[in-house]
């Protein structure tokens, strides 16, 4: 009797260690699990945030890239106000001709308030604004450089307000050389500092994002967002800007805005061959908001799908930074290379084309020509039929000029209705007038734009290499000046820059 009851109690016990094995493989595998989706949870927030730093960083100095493109744009645009000013009074010797040409020219004011011209004493002889009449300026700093320093070299002053306006402006100038090359004077374009912040502010990258412009000789701003103090552009920046940017023009860094007081991680770019440097920074504040918004799905969601769904996001992180850096990487080289209206060359792209070009020719002792082409009236069709017609027309002109001129040219927008073509290894004068007339009459054919016949006529200045100009702003205010002249002798004609000698 007792035996027997050994045998049920014994078979009672036997099931103990099975179920101590399932209970310790179960907490052995919830244990691992859980390892798992900490040691996951806590490699993809530390992934997220190096990840989300890198791409900062990858942004900061693509929008760095793009700010800087932006800007040389505007400087090449207002040296070459500056630059054909001073050729046409260097050519006229007449205040007269001079102010004419200038009220010919075509800017943005909003970014280009307004351009002067002065003479040696430093008195104000030429002004949109007949307030700045006579004024002198003979104390500023950009008078002093282009009176001591004879080498044509543009002078790019610090922000200020202006003396009759009150207004902030900062200055670009080019010294005028008598014939003899003593110094003759002063061409001057007033700059709107808030003209360059209103493109920075375009690209919102935080919060806390700060884009600054800055004068590498004073190390002052020129335009910064967000705005400064008005006291704060007088005062230099103090940051590991400066010992970067001797050892390389690109770079990136981290420091606390003297400004601002808020830490940052900084990318710059130094802006070509001008006395600037570009600035832009993110704060630690806007990363860790950008951090957070990556992983705030992370913990409800791992606790349910564990490995796979962390597999699966860390392998759309992945593709789509990829995704999102190509993108971005094609439409900044897509913004600046070529003009987004026409798909026509963008300055940028003309300008290093222009170099090149007239580095072969005097190379190789060849011909080349620059044409500037204005159509006329243009302005008629806008206020008539509307911008969008315009936008038509501009597209329609670009086919045409393209169909017309060789593969090897180049044809750029340089600016609302007026155009620029780069025409390598070419000679003879007859052929180029000939092909001149014949782009003419090509875009003066009618052309169907929204459902009513348009017309338009073009005038074209040719300057030619070596003859008329041996170096691109030469060259261009030479065909610049033809054009000129191709309208004030009737518009729809061709005029070369030899006939003005």
């Amino acid at each position: 009797m007792i035996e027997s009851e050994d045998v049920p109690s014994g078979a009672q016990r036997k099931p103990a260690p099975l179920l101590r094995r399932r209970l310790w493989l179960l907490w052995l595998t919830a244990g691992l699990a859980s390892l798992i989706i900490l040691g996951t949870s806590a490699y993809v927030i530390h992934a997220t945030v190096r990840a989300e730093r890198g791409q900062a960083a990858i942004e900061a100095r693509l929008a760095a890239d793009a700010f800087t493109q932006h800007s040389i744009e505007l400087t090449q645009h207002v040296d070459a106000l500056l630059s054909g000013t001073r050729w046409v009074y260097r050519q006229t010797g007449s205040l007269t001709a001079t102010e004419r040409y200038m009220d010919t020219l075509k800017f943005d004011r909003s970014v280009v308030y307004n351009l002067y011209l002065i003479d040696p004493q430093g008195t104000v002889l030429i002004s949109h604004d007949p307030a700045i009449l006579n004024l002198s300026v003979a104390d500023r700093d950009y008078f002093h450089f282009h009176r001591e320093t004879p080498d044509d070299q543009i002078f790019i002053s610090a922000v200020r307000p202006g003396r009759v306006t009150g207004e902030l402006r900062f200055s670009m100038t080019r010294r005028i050389d008598n014939p003899d090359g003593s110094f003759g004077g002063v061409v001057l374009a007033a700059l709107d500092p808030e003209s360059f912040a209103d493109y920075f502010s375009g690209l919102h990258m935080g919060g806390e994002n700060l884009v600054s412009l800055v004068g590498t000789a004073d190390r002052l701003p020129r335009a910064r967002v967000p705005k400064p103090d008005p006291a704060k552009w007088a005062v230099p920046i103090t940051s590991p800007l400066w010992s970067a940017l001797a050892q390389a023009p690109t770079g990136t860094f981290e420091n606390t805005s003297p400004i601002d007081g808020i830490f940052r991680f900084f990318s710059y770019h130094k802006v070509d061959n001008l006395p600037l440097v570009m600035l832009v920074g993110f704060s630690r504040k806007d990363l860790d908001h950008r951090v957070s918004a990556r992983i705030v799905w992370l913990w409800p969601v791992a606790t349910s799908v564990a490995l796979i769904f962390m597999a699966l996001v860390l392998v759309t992180v992945v593709l789509r930074g990829r995704e999102r850096l190509a993108t971005a990487n094609r439409a900044l080289r897509q913004l600046a290379l070529f003009d987004p209206l026409t798909g026509l060359a963008s300055r940028t792209l003309f300008a290093d084309r222009l170099d090149h070009c007239l580095l072969l020719a005097k190379r190789s002792r060849s011909a080349t020509a620059l044409w500037c082409m204005d159509l006329d009236d243009f302005k008629s069709i806008n206020d008539s039929a509307g911008h969008a017609a315009g936008d038509e027309v501009l597209k329609t002109v670009s086919r045409r000029m393209l169909d017309t001129v060789r593969s090897t040219d180049t044809v750029c927008r340089w600016g609302g209705d007026e155009f620029l073509i780069l025409m390598p290894y070419c000679d003879g004068g007859q052929d180029l007038t000939e092909v001149a007339e014949r782009l003419i009459a090509r875009v003066s054919a009618p052309m169907e734009i929204k459902g009513g016949e348009r017309r338009v006529s073009a005038s074209i200045g040719v300057a030619r290499f070596p003859e008329d100009g041996q170096t691109p702003e030469t060259l261009q205010a030479a065909a610049d000046a033809a054009m000129y002249r191709a309208k004030q002798e009737g518009k729809g004609r061709v005029v070369s820059a030899a006939d003005l000698h």
